[in-house]
């Protein structure tokens, strides 16, 4: 059982339902729309084909917050180091020699001096003079752009937040859809992410996980409140490398799943991962060490962009991430960070412990009984080799937990009884094999005495035991 999870973006190379069939079958847990591109009857034809393909595979949806784009170009265009560029705000098509940005204030909000950094980062820019709605610079590491590539103002304070008119209204299609969970984009602070809430439950009934993006210097100066806020954080490493420099990315990439770790909520790790896979067959050395190295330090998932979304080989990539993974999990041995001197969780210490009781009795697996997905999150960030099943009633809570580290979602309707609700997971998971005879198993519940979102039970039962017993 592969124990850390797969996100894959769906684009323009993987939206046909055979593709996405395929893709399903072979591992995908979190299917990735981004709403930078497309428009809204696109994303929601995709997003009915995934649901009708399989119901069972959790869908994100990325908001794409105030990040400044290119506007449409006349196709790719190389610029070339020294020469004089032209950005501006109006409704132009792009050239050689002037390119448009999607900010109106753009002119207004950057300086003479300012880096101006192009598509991750790749071509840069600096601002020489500012003319009305033009900003003309010179390109000092020059490369290819092409329409709708990001902009990054690393220098600049931005005045624009989340969530921007667009983001309302995509917000507004995400939980009409019904999303499993929103990857917002650009974040500063805690208050953006409230914002987003705020709007998420006025339009929903449904628990959709927010996952911040951190990819702006600004979070990492309150990040404690952004996690314990959020879902979990993805680790967006071409835009944070822009805002601190590459050299620290790999830094607060393990600082950051740490953290997921610590207060239990997952972590993905983003960007470029097999990235050359977006023309070549096989990936670099290098893609291999770093998707491993993320296995490693225990994030929850790591991420597919422009490799599944446009790349030539979204199946293939698919399952190369797959055997690296794989790989790395036979050596895996994730160092969990202490919780001492935090807060007492009752949670956190029956997640704990389950897994410690399973390791010293040799159980089969962990049963987290819940509605919620908390319970099987609690056993997950202890990060043991040891199958976690989130037996759950709850449709929603069975794509979510897709997300988690180490955890197989299991649906069963729960029984008022407990006992007779035990008894019915153990009997069910025995005849589809998940389960032997003479398997123990550990089992957390909370939810089951009418604590939603709450794990102080624990349990060690042997599985032939547990059936005789009902029979007598």
């Amino acid at each position: 059982m592969r124990l850390t999870k797969i996100v894959s973006t769906i684009g323009p190379a993987s939206n046909s339902p055979e593709i996405l069939k395929k893709m399903i079958d072979s591992g995908m847990d979190v299917a990735r729309l981004n709403f930078s591109h497309g428009n809204h009857q696109s994303h929601e034809q995709v997003f009915e084909s995934i649901r009708n393909i399989c119901d069972d595979v959790a869908v994100g949806i990325d908001i794409s917050g105030p990040k400044i784009r290119l506007g449409n170009l006349e196709g790719k265009i190389e610029l070339q180091s020294n020469n004089v560029v032209t950005l501006t705000s109006k409704d132009v098509v792009g050239s050689n020699e002037i390119v448009p940005v999607n900010y109106p204030t753009f002119s207004k909000e950057v300086s003479t001096g300012n880096s101006i950094f192009i598509n991750d980062g790749l071509v840069r820019l600096e601002v020489k003079e500012i003319k009305n709605d033009d900003v003309i610079c010179t390109v000092i590491d020059g490369g290819e752009i092409s329409s709708r590539k990001g902009v990054n103002l690393p220098d600049a304070n931005l005045s624009l937040r989340v969530p921007t008119p667009k983001d309302v209204k995509d917000l507004e299609k995400a939980c009409e859809l019904g999303t499993d969970m929103l990857f917002i984009s650009f974040i500063r602070g805690v208050d953006d992410l409230k914002k987003i809430n705020e709007i998420v439950e006025s339009r929903t009934n449904k628990n959709i996980l927010l996952i911040a993006k951190i990819e702006h210097r600004d979070p990492l100066d309150s990040i404690q409140d952004i996690i314990e806020f959020s879902d979990g954080l993805m680790v967006a490493r071409g835009d944070l490398a822009i805002e601190v420099g590459p050299a620290r990315v790999p830094v607060l990439q393990k600082e950051l799943i740490k953290l997921g770790m610590i207060h239990a909520k997952p972590i993905i790790v983003a960007t470029q991962m097999l990235e050359s896979m977006t023309k070549e067959a096989l990936p670099t050395r290098a893609e291999a060490s770093d998707v491993a190295h993320a296995v490693f330090d225990g994030a929850d998932a790591l991420m597919l962009s422009a490799e599944t979304a446009t790349g030539k080989h979204p199946l293939q990539v698919l399952k190369i991430m797959q055997e690296i993974i794989c790989e790395a999990e036979k050596n895996i041995s994730v160092i969990v960070p202490s919780t001492a001197g935090s807060p007492v969780n009752i949670g956190k210490e029956i997640g704990i412990s389950a897994v410690r009781l399973a390791e010293r009795m040799s159980a089969k697996a962990i049963l987290a009984l819940t509605r919620t997905g908390y319970s099987a999150s609690m056993a997950s960030r202890n990060r043991k080799n040891i199958p976690i099943f989130a037996v759950t009633p709850n449709q929603d809570t069975k794509r979510t937990t897709r997300l988690y580290w180490g955890v197989k979602p299991f649906y069963h309707e729960f029984e008022k009884d407990y006992d007779s609700l035990v008894y019915n997971v153990i009997k069910e998971m025995n005849e589809q094999n998940y389960l032997e005879k003479t398997d123990n198993v550990v089992i957390i519940a909370g939810s089951m005495v009418g604590i939603s979102g709450k794990t102080h039970t624990i349990q060690l039962l042997n599985v032939n035991e547990t059936l005789s017993d009902k029979k007598k």
